[in-house]
């Protein structure tokens, strides 16, 4: 009878054969040695098999029960599994003398960071580096909590520090990757670059090439970043947070006909991104392929009737075309569906005047006047609206609002002048 059954459960979880593995299982808890049982419990946590990891556990610490580390181990579980109060219960525990009572504190810090306690989280943290304070797991433990909650500076100085201290990778995390992405977060991209550009090309993780090319297209190396995003579809077609970024920069490079290409194939991969379709349909307009562009639009409000951009951005191409009746149909059906926007007034507003229906187009501008009064390209058809019909007062008013939020313009400062005149 052979005596270590942990391992020939192993072999047979890799193999797909659940149920033999079970029966290995059971047999080991009842005959192997402590030590196995202890490394089988590890490694089943390891590969997700929560329940048996579990169980090991558990068979330990009726034979053991002053261990607190395997208290702590049954902790993490219960967290992974979303028992908060039994890992709780687990860490009330284990006292100050106790060896484990660190690590408990770290534990402790998951749960309370698992709940939006923060405050609690970082006391615990900090708790346990006042007992440790030169451990580096503690250090770790700091810095991805800061980096976590968005304290860079403080992340910064801790990934640092373990720098200092010779640790390059902790929990299969890359210190420098995680510097780098660190300093990008606060715009010191120079330093994000330094750091990231330190780390050899064939190490690079997909996740950190991602990261290096946010930064290469912050800082203009439009090339370099398309390059990357480029290799990294090479590997997953599927990394879809790639393609509103990648054909943004074929865009602002002019290649329009590559842009509208990358924003196709990301709809093909993620048929309900509402983005790529919005993306797709401006390329297709610059394209002035204005059919292809309705569809796009309206293949996005097929997706999510609530999505007022793509709405705005079919009234806007429907104006181009002179469709005012289709326009007013479009927004006004939306909002009797509560689905609605400020600029839809405006839109209404201007689909009303175009066809002389005045009385309709100044309830609308009334009504869009206060929500848009920052809006530039509103102000510039309020003002022409008010010249329409008349309304020297306001035309003046809503001039003199508009230079204010562009002084520069110099076409609008003639025209209060003559207004002034006048």
């Amino acid at each position: 009878m052979p005596s270590n059954y942990a391992e020939q459960m192993l072999t047979a979880l890799s193999k797909g054969q659940i149920e033999t593995a079970q029966q290995y299982f059971t047999k080991s808890l009842r005959e192997d040695s402590d030590e196995l049982i202890y490394s089988l419990a590890e490694d089943l946590y390891a590969l997700g098999f929560l329940n048996q990891s579990r169980r090991a556990y558990k068979t330990l610490l009726k034979k053991y029960p002053d261990e607190d580390e395997l208290r702590t181990a049954l902790a993490d579980i219960a967290i992974e599994d979303g028992e908060i109060d039994e890992a709780q219960n687990y860490l009330a525990q284990i006292m100050p003398e106790s060896d484990s009572y660190i690590q408990s504190l770290l534990v402790k810090a998951d749960i309370y960071q698992t709940e939006g306690l923060n405050e609690s989280a970082e006391y615990s943290l900090q708790q346990a580096e006042s007992l440790a304070p030169d451990e580096p797991v503690i250090e770790f433990a700091l810095a991805e909590f800061y980096n976590a909650n968005g304290n860079f500076e403080k992340a910064i100085t801790r990934y640092r520090n373990l720098l200092l201290k010779g640790e390059r990778e902790m929990s299969k995390v890359d210190i420098v990757a995680r510097l780098g992405v660190a300093y990008a977060q606060i715009g010191r991209y120079e330093h994000a670059i330094g750091y990231l550009e330190q780390i050899k090309y064939e190490q690079l993780t997909l996740d950190t090439k991602f990261q290096l090319a946010i930064i290469y297209q912050e800082t203009n190396r439009d090339d370099e970043a398309i390059k990357l995003l480029n290799e990294i579809l090479d590997v997953d077609p599927k990394y879809t947070s790639i393609y509103p970024i990648l054909g943004h920069l074929y865009e602002k490079l002019g290649q329009s006909n590559e842009a509208l290409r990358v924003y196709q194939t990301g709809i093909s991969l993620d048929e309900t991104n509402t983005k790529l379709y919005q993306l797709a349909g401006k390329m297709a307009v610059e394209n002035k392929d204005l059919v292809v562009a309705e569809n796009y639009y309206r293949n996005a409000i097929a997706i999510n009737e609530d999505d007022t951009e793509s709405l705005f951005m079919l009234a806007d191409l429907m104006f181009k075309q002179q469709r005012e009746s289709e326009i007013i149909e479009l927004l006004k059906d939306s909002m009797s569906n509560e689905v609605e926007d400020e600029r839809f007034y405006w839109y209404l507003a201007l689909s009303y005047q175009k066809l002389g229906e005045l009385a309709l187009a100044k309830n609308y501008w009334e009504e869009a006047l206060p929500l848009l009064e920052d809006n530039q390209a509103f102000l510039q058809d309020i003002i022409d609206w008010y010249h329409e019909i008349g309304e020297v007062a306001k035309e003046i008013s809503t001039t003199e609002k508009y230079l204010y939020l562009n002084p520069d313009d110099v076409d609008m400062q003639m025209r209060l002048e003559n207004l002034y005149e006048d």
